[in-house]
């Protein structure tokens, strides 16, 4: 009954965040080019004593006409089954698995003028399990996102969902059976017989939206894709402890939850715009943000 409560918290939460700031508010402009857009994050970042510093980054330019290109996420929850409680009888303080007995987290990836951040969220994953299960740390293994886009019947460049059915039952194989090209593209246009080179997933599973239980699962299962809602103050994340400060909602994100911080209190994520945002494409958030507008991890997924 907690978790229930929680979870209608927390969608509560991401429908406020919907009719307080809409994805077309004018209530913000950036007329005056980003330059001067950084001043009033930088002062909402002093006055509110966030942790994080804010600049100029890789997607610190764009227009705001192509702000939506950034996430791609689909508001509706998947439904699955609900991942097995992991036997743990304690939790680390701290856990990352860029170095847990060796690095099972693959660089940080670019998603470009499309809207698939769930399938690098989800590949991401997919490439750690893969690192995990081989327990080959610091591989060099770069699946391919655009066979998810164009093949799995999940999403498109307009959006997708965290249902990895396709993981399971098709996998993904090495990026070069379909580099990836920013657009929805055709599955025909893969490499033939690219399934016999895919990696699967053996199983998968949803984790409660609790802090706890999304410690204990990312500590068992490894890294997890989960969801955020963006709001434009992130654009400008250079490094730190990221809590919202401000700005206008850009839309449902996936990203790759990789580890998390007890003694600061963060969780240490993935991103997909590229290595030159944010501390080399990652970025660590506030355990606060799972109950603010942000709602993080509202939907997480295990592989196992």
């Amino acid at each position: 009954m907690k978790n229930r409560f929680l979870f209608l918290s927390t969608v509560a939460l991401a429908a406020l965040a919907a009719a307080v700031f809409p994805l077309n508010s004018s209530a913000e402009t950036d007329a005056a080019g980003p330059r001067a857009r950084l001043r009033p994050v930088r002062d909402a970042i002093r006055s509110s004593g966030a942790r994080w510093t804010a600049g100029e980054t890789s997607v610190s330019n764009l227009p705001e006409s192509e702000w939506h290109r950034l996430t791609g996420l689909d508001s509706t929850p998947p439904t699955g089954p609900q991942a097995p409680e992991p036997p743990v009888k304690w939790l680390p303080r701290a856990v990352d698995w860029r170095d847990n007995g060796g690095n099972f987290v693959t660089p940080a990836r670019q998603q470009g003028g499309c809207g698939s951040c769930w399938s690098f969220a989800m590949t991401g994953a997919l490439e750690s399990y893969v690192l995990r299960k081989r327990n080959t740390p610091g591989a060099d293994l770069d699946l391919s996102e655009q066979v998810y886009v164009s093949c799995s019947s999940v999403g498109s460049c307009k959006g997708g969902v965290l249902f990895p059915l396709f993981l399971l039952r098709e996998g993904l194989p090495p990026e070069s059976a379909y580099p990836y090209i920013e657009a929805n593209g055709s599955c025909a246009d893969a490499k033939p017989g690219w399934e016999g080179q895919a990696h699967k997933i053996d199983g998968w599973g949803m984790v409660s939206p609790s802090l706890s239980k999304i410690k204990a699962a990312l500590a068992h299962y490894g890294p997890l894709p989960t969801s955020m809602q963006v709001y434009s103050d992130l654009l400008d994340y250079k490094s730190g402890i990221y809590t919202r400060v401000g700005g206008k909602r850009l839309g449902g994100h996936a990203v790759l939850l990789v580890g998390y911080n007890d003694e600061e209190e963060y969780f240490i994520v993935k991103n997909s715009w590229g290595t030159d945002w944010g501390e080399n494409g990652f970025f660590r958030i506030d355990y606060s943000q799972m109950h603010s507008l942000v709602v993080f991890g509202l939907t997480t997924v295990a592989y196992y």
